[in-house]
């Protein structure tokens, strides 16, 4: 029998990668690109304003809002189950008026600007509400009363909804290629920011107790304070002298 016929087996060769390569990968790990591509084609301003709205004011505000809410109206002013139920849904109305925010906005503008002022509005009103239902006692608020500034609140989460909704669109007309990536964009910050709200929201019940929740509330004030700041960025979300996606 003869030698069994060795081949030699050839050295696998590495290639160095190169800083500008790891740093590519970086930001498409990070979502650097994904921003600096959206903010290339609609200005930062346009999405910091989108950021703020989805993610800070509705993702973030939603979940202390909508979390203390059943246990400042079950425990600190003692509704019963019914009432809270009556309440909750009163509340909800500004959710399905969201049609007529839209027309509203399309057909009246304020000061020039078709969206930018009532998104402050719409902050302003979220603010005074969550300000009332902290700084009021219990005992002193009626179940109509909680349910009228629970109604403003969710004004100052489905106004701004509808608003930036309707610029998306705009402008995914005029870059259809970007559409997706807007959408992405508004629903990618809602549950950045809404995850980790909800989390922290968990924690400050337990450690609270039932009785103490006012933390949550005060916290819930500082997305609708975030909204009452969105004019300046969000300036460019229309105007009547100019096409209704600038």
């Amino acid at each position: 029998k003869g030698e069994p016929i060795r081949v030699p087996c050839a050295t696998p060769t590495t290639r160095p990668v190169s800083m500008a390569t790891l740093l590519r990968r970086a930001d498409s790990l990070t979502g650097r690109a994904f921003l600096r591509r959206l903010s290339a084609a609609f200005g930062w301003r346009y999405v910091a304003a989108c950021i703020l709205a989805y993610g800070v004011n509705q993702g973030m505000g939603e979940k202390f809002v909508f979390g203390a809410r059943q246990y400042y109206l079950l425990d600190d002013i003692g509704m019963t189950s019914a009432e809270y139920g009556r309440v909750a849904g009163f509340s909800h109305i500004p959710w399905q008026l969201k049609s007529l925010f839209g027309l509203l906005s399309d057909t009246v503008p304020l000061g020039g600007m078709h969206r930018a002022p009532y998104m402050l509005i719409a902050g302003v009103l979220g603010l005074f509400a969550l300000g009332m239902l902290t700084a009021l006692p219990a005992a002193t608020v009626s179940a109509p009363l909680a349910g009228f500034l629970l109604l403003l609140t969710n004004v100052n989460f489905a106004m701004p909804d509808v608003m930036i909704d309707a610029t998306v669109a705009e402008r995914a007309k005029v870059r259809p290629e970007l559409g997706a990536a807007l959408q992405a964009l508004c629903w990618g910050s809602l549950g950045v920011a809404g995850v980790p709200a909800g989390v922290v929201k968990g924690y400050l019940i337990e450690w609270y107790g039932a009785r103490r929740r006012a933390l949550p509330r005060r916290h819930a004030r500082r997305p609708a304070a975030i909204e009452v700041g969105l004019p300046p960025p969000g300036s460019s979300l229309a105007s009547p002298s100019s096409p209704p996606w600038r």
